[in-house]
């Protein structure tokens, strides 16, 4: 996968000087336990920041690949959505989400997400933004602005 992509021309795919690629967006995922991508928490795979553009992530069967920390931090626009609640869980990601934005003792070790909260845009519905207090929320009205 990481072959095919570094084979696409820099005219179609550029790269910063350290060698990533830069997407022009970069649709993550976010699971419950932190993990993005297929960057799980207290796994090796979050630390490779020093050239590759992918890793292989061993956590099911089938393994997953993931594109590494730097690629989705590179993006011109990184985008983490997080919506939806169940009756198992009536508060979505809501935990998840106020660790990966706004908690300053969670490190990307533990909880990968919060290693994107600089880069990323995150689009929260109620149920999942629910648990961070003093933070300006937005709505689709808002974003759209009449559009």
């Amino acid at each position: 996968y990481e072959e095919k992509m570094r084979a696409i021309p820099e005219t179609k795919l550029p790269r910063d000087g350290d060698g990533f690629p830069i997407f022009d967006l970069a649709l993550v995922g976010v699971g419950d336990d932190g993990h993005i991508g297929s960057l799980y928490p207290n796994r090796d795979e979050i630390e490779v920041t020093n050239g590759p553009w992918t890793v292989a992530a061993y956590m099911k069967d089938p393994p997953s690949i993931s594109l590494t920390l730097p690629v989705m931090q590179r993006a011109r626009k990184t985008v983490i959505s997080a919506a939806g609640k169940s009756e198992k869980y009536p508060k979505g990601k809501a935990a998840a989400m106020r660790l990966a934005i706004v908690d300053e003792v969670v490190t990307p070790k533990d909880f990968p997400a919060s290693a994107l909260r600089d880069y990323a845009v995150w689009i929260l519905d109620e149920p999942n933004g629910s648990e961070m207090e003093g933070i300006e929320r937005s709505s689709i009205e808002k974003a759209v602005g009449g559009a």
